[in-house]
């Protein structure tokens, strides 16, 4: 009988043209646009900070009460003298420098405050060396949003990840057996969570049309038949995430030349982790919804926060910048997800792993015990 529902519904699925495009066609267009295009804009030359021997001149100021960001800033500071051809001065303020910056004497200006911290260059314009050392900035704090984390990671750790990222652009460093984190790897992940998370919006569609169909033909299911028809829903969403890691594996090895590195089972366990939150939370909504627009908006919602969060529409140093949402962070399955993959491909040691597991897997039985909270309530499919 479960084999048959599963049949069932995925001949129903396979029928919709508009889904299988959406799930399986669509990530591979995302992805590749986003890889392609973030690699023409890393291309850069080697020696970008050299100016005829002497080293690149960036100045900074702490302000008071920026003593949590000071450390994370410290360390950076160290990362990026090992890496590249930079010196850190440290001085009062802006004022006591800005000439110097916006006559490109200094490549950059870093104010570091209790909030956080900003940057200043040039008002004449960006050069490329200003671009360089705000984007290495930049992707430390995506992969770990260190200013506030840091004193979690082995400062050794850090400094590696500060000499991978400068890699990006400098192909001959000599990394000591760390590797990058390249834009095609993040945006293959953290673009692969979004779409899972999607499939939310299929089992919550096929739930909750089950629940109209069986109320308007006033078929009173048995509680394990109805559990059973529920839980097939579920399996397909599920399968479907794993068919959509599996494809996205083999697409982005073969045509993107990417690599998965020898942890290809513990990049697929978090997406399958995800596929399952993502499969429970649609069919408790599709369950629990009295309309079908109902239950789309409420998925949409949840999906916005969480690839917010994860940094899937923008920047995670933006967000990780706003006060209070630099918090919410931590409660978004891809951004753990995301730190977990580029601490597994960068040979860096974190715990970032097992929450990325544990998270979304505590996500999904929350699921399970409001839904069956909410059949208990209702009495049935029929009367939900």
């Amino acid at each position: 009988m479960f084999i048959n529902m599963i049949k069932k519904e995925f001949i129903q699925l396979f029928r919709n043209k508009g889904n299988v495009f959406m799930l399986f066609a669509f990530p591979i267009i995302l992805i590749t646009t986003l890889s392609i295009g973030l690699k023409s804009m890393m291309e850069f030359d080697n020696d970008i900070f050299d100016n005829d021997g002497e080293k690149s001149i960036i100045y900074y100021a702490e302000e008071e009460g920026s003593e949590e960001y000071s450390i994370g800033f410290n360390s950076f500071i160290q990362g990026v003298e090992d890496a590249v051809s930079i010196n850190f001065e440290k001085v009062t303020s802006l004022d006591e420098v800005k000439d110097k910056v916006d006559k490109y004497e200094a490549v950059a200006f870093v104010d570091i405050t209790p909030d956080g911290f900003s940057m200043y260059s040039s008002k004449n314009g960006e050069k490329t060396p200003a671009k360089i050392f705000k984007s290495m900035m930049d992707n430390v704090l995506i992969n770990y949003s260190v200013y506030n984390v840091v004193r979690e990671y082995n400062p050794e750790n850090l400094r590696d990840m500060v000499k991978s990222e400068y890699n990006e652009y400098i192909e001959n460093q000599d990394m000591g057996g760390v590797r990058n984190m390249t834009s095609t790897e993040f945006y293959t992940f953290a673009e692969l969570a979004l779409i899972i998370l999607y499939v939310s919006t299929s089992v919550s569609e096929s739930v909750y049309e089950e629940k109209v169909l069986n109320t308007l033909n006033r078929i009173k299911l048995s509680k394990s038949s109805e559990h059973l028809i529920i839980f097939s829903k579920v399996f397909m969403g599920w399968v479907i995430s794993i068919m959509q890691t599996t494809l996205i594996y083999f697409y982005t090895s073969i045509f993107l030349k990417l690599d998965w590195g020898s942890h290809v089972f513990k990049l697929f366990s978090m997406f399958t982790a995800l596929g399952l939150f993502a499969s429970t939370l649609g069919a408790l909504v599709g369950y629990s919804s009295k309309k079908d627009t109902a239950g789309a908006q409420i998925l949409s919602g949840c999906i916005f926060l969480i690839c917010f969060l994860g940094g899937c529409y923008v920047p995670l140093v933006q967000v990780i910048l706003i006060p209070v949402i630099n918090k919410l962070v931590y409660i978004s399955p891809i951004y753990w997800i995301d730190t977990a993959a580029s601490s597994i491909l960068c040979n860096i040691e974190s715990n970032a792993y097992t929450i990325a597991m544990i998270l979304p897997l505590s996500l999904s039985a929350i699921s399970i015990i409001l839904y069956l909270i909410f059949v208990r309530r209702k009495g049935g499919m029929a009367n939900a």
